[in-house]
C-alpha cells in the first residue's frame, strides 16, 4: 500500500499538459485529432492553412502551433523524410495526395517551425520552458530533427 501511495505522490508531482504525454509530434491530443481528421477526410489545402494560420499570426498559439508541426510531419514525409512515428493512417492518406503539392509546402513548414520555435509569441514555446528544462530540450530535439528532414530534402523537390 505504501509502494502505491509513493507511486500516486510521484506521479502527482511531475509538471503535465493536459493531452500531452511527450516530445513527438504526435504525442499529444491535439496532433493527433488533427491528423485523423486529415487522414478521414482531409486535403492538402487543410495541410496549407495549417501552416499558413501560423506564418500570419503575431502571437501563435499551442493548439495552432501544434497542427503545424504535424502539418509540417505530413510534408517531410510527401518529400521522403517521415517520423518513425507517423500514424499509420496518416501514411496511408499522404501515399494518396500529390507529392508535388505536399512538397511545395517545404518553404512554409520551415517558416512555421521557426515561428513555433521562437520565444517570443509562441504559446507551445513558452509551455515547453516551463517543464523541466531536460523535457524542454527533448522537446526541441524533436522539432530540430523535422526541421533537418526538411533540410536535407534535395533542392529539386521544393518548388
Amino acid at each position: 500500500m505504501k509502494l502505491i501511495v509513493a507511486i500516486l505522490i510521484l506521479l502527482l508531482s511531475l509538471p503535465v499538459q493536459a493531452g500531452t504525454w511527450g516530445v513527438g509530434h504526435f504525442d499529444n491530443d491535439e496532433a493527433l485529432d488533427r491528423s485523423s481528421d486529415w487522414a478521414e477526410s482531409g486535403t492538402v489545402s487543410g495541410i496549407r492553412s495549417a501552416l499558413d494560420a501560423v506564418q500570419n499570426a503575431t502571437y501563435v498559439e499551442a493548439p495552432e502551433a501544434m497542427t503545424a508541426l504535424v502539418a509540417a510531419e505530413i510534408v517531410a514525409a510527401a518529400a521522403g523524410r517521415p517520423s518513425p512515428d507517423l500514424p499509420d493512417d496518416l501514411s496511408a492518406w499522404i501515399a494518396l495526395q500529390s507529392r508535388s503539392e505536399l512538397t511545395a509546402l517545404i518553404p512554409s513548414a520551415k517558416s512555421a517551425i521557426s515561428k513555433v520555435v521562437s520565444p517570443e509569441g509562441s504559446e507551445l514555446y513558452e509551455l515547453w520552458a516551463d517543464v523541466d528544462q531536460t523535457v524542454q530540450l527533448k522537446w526541441l530535439a524533436a522539432v530540430r530533427d523535422l526541421s533537418e528532414r526538411l533540410a536535407a530534402v534535395p533542392s529539386s523537390d521544393e518548388p
